[in-house]
């Protein structure tokens, strides 16, 4: 019992920790050039944005 509620409390405020720090987090994800072409990549696979993407440009 005790063990649990330990860990839902460690979990919790290491949720609370990486949303309020998200853009930093990303930022220093995506300054690093083999994530962000993963990043990229993965995107782009979503149904509808690389559509909208093509449209955008030409």
């Amino acid at each position: 019992m005790r063990n649990g509620l330990i860990k839902w409390m460690i979990l919790s405020i290491a949720a609370m920790l990486i949303y309020q720090n998200r853009y930093k987090l990303l930022n220093m994800i995506l300054g690093m050039k083999l994530l962000r072409t993963i990043a990229i990549r993965g995107f782009l696979k979503m149904p509808g944005v690389r559509e909208k993407i093509v449209q955008d440009m030409f």
